[in-house]
């Protein structure tokens, strides 16, 4: 695998694109998971391809969301279900604005969650570092942050 799909997001690469997708069909759950809230619902309704491209192209803005459904679907550029709109109007701010997440940090997201998942699976460090384009300081201090996650939850039980 070619690091540079990491190295944002590689809506113009369509093979990097395809090498991407495909990464995130093995692990849907794990990314689901780690992205913020409106990347995951978007990709879960129009698809993996669509919803990065609208936060490649509007990442980081916020977009004014009247109290129409229809106008939201017209400014995102493709279908948004009357349940979703109500979803985003409940946990957008008091003014109406919806912040759209950067493309920097959706793929960073995706990568960190590529680079547990591949660990998980038995992956060594090196294989990681070498294939995700980790330094090995940022591997130590993600383990380092996943294993006081599993010492605090660990503690709850």
């Amino acid at each position: 695998m070619k690091r540079q799909i990491f190295k944002g997001i590689p809506i113009y690469d369509d093979q990097a694109f395809s090498t991407l997708e495909d990464l995130f069909n093995e692990n849907r759950g794990q990314i689901l998971a780690a992205l913020p809230w409106l990347v995951s619902e978007l990709i879960e309704q129009v698809s993996f391809k669509i919803t990065l491209e609208f936060i490649y192209e509007n990442g980081g803005r916020k977009l004014y969301i009247r109290n129409d459904w229809k106008d939201l679907a017209k400014k995102f550029g493709f279908p948004v279900s009357e349940q979703l709109y109500n979803q985003i109007m409940h946990l957008s701010d008091s003014s109406g604005y919806l912040e759209i997440p950067s493309p920097w940090g959706v793929s960073e997201r995706i990568r960190r969650a590529l680079v547990v998942s591949s660990y998980n699976k038995g992956m060594s460090r090196e294989e990681i570092r070498e294939t995700f384009g980790v330094s090995s300081r940022s591997l130590t201090n993600l383990f380092r942050s996943k294993q006081r996650q599993n010492n605090e939850a660990a503690s709850l039980r």
